[in-house]
């Protein structure tokens, strides 16, 4: 009789410990999800803005810089929020988000390479990848997979939503058109900063 108590006592402490985690995770994670939000929402457009006026795709480096600042407002950012005891869930979600990143920076490395190539090369024609329909499905479905281990459904419903809207608008719009560089526009708003706001509403409830 003791051991059934003891065992479960012991599944219902982990079973709660589990669902601490993913609301603490949840309630840490709307800002991050608005600061990220802001930076792709802001860099794509800015990107436009420039490309649309010089008629270079150069400026597609900035997503670099964006990185870049966006990890150093993070790291200030999480020295001050509530810590969250290292689990399987945090660690899942931290290698969905560190592939993400790895697939995505390499992918635009191994183009811009293959680019610099074929030019010093003289090599005519050119490669042609539909790099903003990759990321934006692999984006959308890593957001969707944080919302369903977090259970979380603004997040999960804002990145089907996002990414819905987002491959719609790519394939809408002219291949390889500056323009198609607000696809990202409209992952930040929907897929971060708008399921951020709720959830640090919640937070703050």
């Amino acid at each position: 009789m003791e051991n059934n108590f003891s065992a479960e006592s012991s599944l219902r402490l982990i079973t709660e410990t589990i669902e601490r985690s993913r609301r603490t995770m949840a309630k840490n994670s709307g800002k991050p999800m608005i600061l990220w939000g802001s930076l792709v929402a802001t860099t794509s457009v800015v990107i436009w803005a420039l490309w649309t006026r010089t008629g270079t795709p150069i400026w597609n480096l900035l997503w670099f810089a964006m990185s870049a600042l966006g990890g150093f407002f993070t790291y200030q950012m999480n020295r001050n929020r509530e810590k969250v005891p290292a689990t399987e869930i945090s660690r899942i979600l931290g290698k969905v988000w560190m592939w993400f990143g790895i697939f995505t920076t390499g992918f635009y490395g191994l183009l811009w390479a293959v680019a610099l190539i074929r030019y010093s090369a003289h090599m005519e024609g050119i490669v042609t990848v539909d790099l903003t329909l990759l990321v934006t499905m692999m984006m959308g479905l890593c957001g969707a997979i944080s919302g369903a281990v977090m259970n979380c459904r603004p997040v999960t419903a804002g990145s089907v939503l996002a990414t819905a809207l987002s491959v719609l608008f790519v394939l809408l719009v002219p291949d390889g058109a500056p323009v198609q560089i607000l696809t990202f526009l409209i992952l930040g708003v929907f897929a971060l900063i708008i399921p951020g706001v709720i959830l640090q509403r919640k937070a703050k409830a």
